[in-house]
């Protein structure tokens, strides 16, 4: 059974080859002495970092070539002879000898071990390739022998040793020198060169990094070669053979690869860069340890993009945590991924350039359900709870869906599209009807740089304008205007509205620096894609957390996954010189009542005041709120000196099923003679008071993921509105002191606790509340 191959080998491959030969110098007997051109080989090109620093000398590391070497040292002409083509300075570009010893030893070995192939011919191959068949093998005899008769031994060697794959990236021995060692070619010793000769035969089979006894067992045998033809004695081969492999801890490219990976079209030349290197070498340093603190959660991957709002440069490019990793080199910048919650901003903005919406405008968080081509639709918030009325700013800054996706179906989804598209995100390519108003949920596929150049748009008065990788001073930078420019400012304020954004991420919370940070967070369906993008004076900041595999991981949302990240990045770059911009003219101010977004009425127990687009502000007062005189029982009353004033809501007729679920309902109503109150026994009560958050008997749960002070419960009371200031206690200790409007916060610790409200010497109300860690 094994004597069936040895007899084709021997019967038909030095036939074959040797049939060959005899075509090749016949075919060019008349042509041999024609001169035959070598391809120009490319100049190495130095990428660089706007400061200078090197990050590569070849623009994507699938090509990765060393300087052009000219003169070898000997020792690695030596072992290239020896392993490859040791009777090379004999030959006239074909080996008939080699051949027939290649036949031999694959016909011993029952299938083929060796080839006959020359260094002449292996060059060929890798300069033009080669046509299948004996075809292919007669034209690739045919082409040495021309550059046998027309160059030099020492220039085809040159071009040979410069020129050949040996894995990982590295063309030519001078970079695969660098690459697996991180050595010049004059600082091999024997054995290093061994194994870089080893290589070229199977560059993915021998990778040393992983396969390094097969890498090891191959390059002893150019060791044993040479011994063999008496180029190394016994007691250097045997020491060679006892040597490590010894190669450097990590792979090349390190710096930023994906980012020199992306650069492939730059072809020549001393080229710098957009990337700042210490930033870049930060902030994967913060890539890498977020994820690794995030590996119980299921969480294997992350990227992030940091771009100089002014000049649109990309500043750092961290396109996975670690490039060293099975699926380290997939892009995460690049890759297309759901994008959660982060389109809504664009459809708020839309909403407010339409004119019908303010940031005071009231949205409907109430239960709402759509019917779709694949059936009832009806969304859920993050928090699994209803808000009812709330007002423009709030909704966005809370990320509720459910007003998200009322404001889509005012605006229009192929609006969205055309806006989205003018911000550079391309990869929504689908028709409007392939997404549906679910777009603004995250029902699509984006990617990271996308996101972040719509981003740096808003961070930008609303001109868009591509990324830029590479410096170039004459490069023009303002961009096109995609949105109205008093749009833009007032999506900043929202999302760096802490207030507005604390009922949802909290008092505090990781979106909270001590300078100005515009931020969205996104998860997708599923707990597979979480994101944050963040906008400071200086940078537009966008990160992404999952896994490449696109497997779930285990509740983690922006908030706890990418915000961390964002927070940091930065950090890393924000000084104490920028300043958010002043909102630009076309904005007036106004105090409403922050129930109705009206205008603040005698009856509103509070005020705020909001952006509005000159000619979009409101004209009329609250209607919402108004003062009734009540006996003590409730019962309404009229024009009775004596009688109680009790502050109630007229909740708008969409609002009242919402309000009555949530104990939210009008005072009842009876009428009642002024004789009557009059002669009540009762005393006189204030206005009823009240902790309004948290509430009595509930329990919280600690992110063991995120230090307790970013976890701040915002406490919140209900007192009449001629109260100077209220004091919080908790388990009897004072936290806080507050005047209007009467909100503390406390960091909460694990345990039963005790929060009371008082005033003056008189405690109003109390709730207990238990805080668990699991």
């Amino acid at each position: 059974m094994e004597r069936a191959p040895k007899r084709r080998l021997l019967a038909k491959r030095p036939r074959q080859v040797l049939f060959g030969i005899v075509l090749a110098i016949g075919l060019g007997s008349g042509a041999l002495y024609a001169p035959l051109e070598l391809p120009e080989h490319n100049a190495p090109v130095r990428l660089v970092d706007r400061n200078g620093a090197l990050l590569a000398e070849r623009p994507v590391p699938e090509q990765a070539v060393g300087r052009w070497v000219v003169d070898f040292p000997p020792n690695i002409i030596t072992a290239t002879l020896a392993a490859e083509d040791h009777r090379f300075e004999g030959h006239w570009g074909v080996d008939p000898l080699g051949i027939v010893r290649a036949a031999w030893e694959n016909v011993k070995a029952g299938e083929v071990v060796q080839g006959g192939s020359t260094i002449t011919q292996q060059l060929v191959r890798n300069l033009w390739g080669r046509p299948p068949g004996l075809s292919g093998k007669t034209w690739e005899a045919w082409v040495a022998l021309r550059i046998e008769a027309t160059h030099s031994k020492g220039r085809i060697l040159e071009e040979y040793l410069n020129r050949i794959y040996y894995g990982n990236h590295a063309y030519g021995i001078d970079a695969a020198a660098r690459v697996y060692l991180d050595k010049s070619i004059d600082a091999l010793s024997t054995a290093e060169t061994a194994l870089l000769v080893a290589l070229p035969r199977k560059p993915v089979a021998l990778d040393p990094w992983r396969h390094p006894t097969h890498a090891r067992a191959a390059r002893n045998q150019v060791i044993d070669r040479m011994e063999h033809l008496g180029e190394l004695d016994a007691v250097d081969a045997q020491q060679a053979r006892e040597q490590s492999l010894g190669l450097r801890e990590r792979y090349p490219w390190y710096h930023a690869p994906h980012f020199v990976r992306r650069l492939s079209a730059t072809t020549s030349g001393d080229v710098q860069t957009t990337l700042d290197f210490r930033l870049q070498q930060d902030a994967k340093q913060v890539v890498e340890q977020t994820v690794l603190s995030l590996e119980d959660w299921g969480v294997t991957q992350a990227a992030a993009l940091i771009v100089d709002n002014k000049t649109a440069e990309v500043l750092a490019y961290v396109g996975s945590a670690d490039w060293r990793a099975p699926d380290g080199q997939v892009d995460g910048v690049s890759a297309q991924r759901s994008p959660g919650s982060t389109l809504k901003p664009f459809v708020y903005g839309l909403a407010l350039e339409q004119g019908e919406s303010t940031l005071a405008t009231v949205l409907a968080d109430v239960p709402t359900s759509w019917s779709t081509t694949h059936g009832t639709w009806s969304p859920d918030n993050y928090d699994h709870r209803f808000h009812g009325p709330i007002l423009f700013r709030n909704a966005l800054a809370r990320s509720l869906n459910i007003p998200a996706a009322r404001l889509l179906e005012q605006v229009g989804v192929a609006n969205l599209l055309q806006r989205l598209r003018a911000l550079g995100i391309t990869s929504l390519n689908e028709r409007p009807d392939h997404y549906g108003l679910g777009l603004t949920l995250g029902d699509g596929e984006v990617q990271l740089d996308e996101l972040v150049t719509a981003y740096l748009a808003i961070a930008n008065q609303g001109r868009a304008r591509p990324l830029v990788f590479l410096r170039d001073a004459n490069k023009p930078v303002r961009g096109e205007q995609v949105m109205d420019e008093r749009v833009a400012w007032l999506l900043l304020d929202t999302l760096d509205d802490a207030g507005a954004r604390a009922p949802a991420f909290g008092v505090d919370s990781v979106l909270e620096p001590d300078f100005p940070l515009s931020a969205k967070t996104g998860t997708s369906v599923g707990w597979r894609d979480n994101w944050a993008v963040g906008i400071t004076p200086q940078v537009t900041v966008g990160v992404w957390v999952g896994n490449f595999d696109a497997k779930p991981m285990s509740n983690v949302s922006g908030i706890t996954g990418a915000a961390p990240i964002l927070r940091q990045l930065v950090e890393l770059v924000h000084t104490k010189s920028a300043a958010a911009e002043k909102h630009p003219d076309g904005i007036v101010d106004i105090r409403i009542c922050p129930l109705s977004g009206q205008l603040v009425g005698d009856d509103c127990p509070g005020e705020a005041t909001e952006h509005f687009l000159a000619g979009t502000e409101p004209i009329h007062a609250c209607h919402w709120h108004k003062t009734i005189e009540v006996d003590r029982d409730g019962a309404l009353a009229s024009n009775c000196p004596d009688a109680l004033e009790r502050l109630t809501i007229d909740w708008p007729p969409q609002f009242l099923p919402w309000a009555t679920q949530n104990h939210q309902v009008r005072l009842p109503t009876r009428n009642v003679s002024c004789g009557q109150l009059a002669a009540s026994t009762h005393p006189s009560q204030p206005v009823k008071t009240g902790i309004l958050w948290p509430r009595d008997g509930l329990t919280l749960f600690l992110d063991p993921r995120d230090p307790p002070e970013q976890q701040a419960l915002h406490l919140q009371a209900s007192v009449p509105r001629t109260t100077e200031e209220v004091v919080w206690k908790v388990d009897g200790a004072v936290i806080g002191r507050a005047k209007s409007p009467f909100s503390a916060r406390w960091i909460p610790q694990v345990g039963a606790h005790q929060i009371s409200l008082e005033v003056g010497d008189e405690r109003l109300a109390s709730v207990k509340v238990w805080i668990s860690s699991s």
